[in-house]
This record gives structure tokens, sequence and C-alpha cells, in this order.
């Protein structure tokens, strides 16, 4: 059986001890989900909320997952680092594929590449993709 750690968005100071603590009680994942932004006005209501409300993100720091990935390699041993999920549509596919190889090579290939899509229009809009 497997055991994995899911958390976005905490206080910054908690990753690092955090991933730690995981991989020494031998928890295999460490997951994080990818926000690129808090838009101050959206179209649409949250989708993983009954009510639509996103107020919770407002002060929320949103970190890069590839740059905290790397950081939490440097201090634990045996966990994965899964990205459940990247927003791919919004990135350049040929930047992130480096990015993902990059990642895999120097976590000790313990990166897995979880995508998926944005559930908000203003991230298409500050990205300028389609």
């Amino acid at each position: 059986m497997r055991f994995s750690v899911a958390e976005s968005m905490c206080d910054i100071g908690h990753y690092l001890p955090l991933a730690q603590a995981a991989d020494q009680a031998g928890f295999s994942v460490f997951a994080l989900g990818d926000s690129i932004l808090y838009p101050e006005v959206a179209e649409g209501k949250y989708p993983y909320t009954e009510t639509g409300d996103r107020s919770f993100l407002e002060s929320a720091p949103f970190i890069d997952p590839f740059q905290l990935f790397a950081a939490m390699s440097v201090v634990t041993e045996q966990i994965e680092f899964h990205t459940g999920v990247l927003k791919l549509p919004i990135r350049d596919p040929v930047l992130t594929a480096k990015q993902v190889s990059s990642l895999h090579v120097f976590t000790g290939e313990r990166f897995v590449f979880g995508v998926g899509l944005s559930p908000w229009i203003e991230d298409f809009q500050a990205t300028q993709q389609d």
C-alpha cells in the first residue's frame, strides 16, 4: 500500500519540513496542485467548492511546482513528487517538456508528471493561450 501527501498553497515555510517528515514517515508521494494566479475578478465560479467561492485563495502563495519539487528533492531521499495536476494548456509545451525532463533527472527520477486543464478563463487570458 502506498500513501501520499497532497498539499497546495500552505505557508511557504512549511513545505520543506513537511516533505522531510513525509519522507521519513514512509509516505510514497508528495502531490501538488497548480495555480498560476489569483484573478481579482473571475468570470466563472470556482468549480471545486459547492458555492463557487474562491476567497480562501486570496492570500495563498502560488508557488511553481517545478521549483518547489526541486527544493524538496534536496531535503528528501525516497518520496516521489507528483503534479496533480499541472495546467498544461496554459504553458508552452517545449519549455514545459524541458522543465519536466530536467526535474525528473534532478530528483533522481522521483518526479511523475500529471496534467490537466485549467477551470479559469483568466489563466488562459493571462498566458495568452487559446
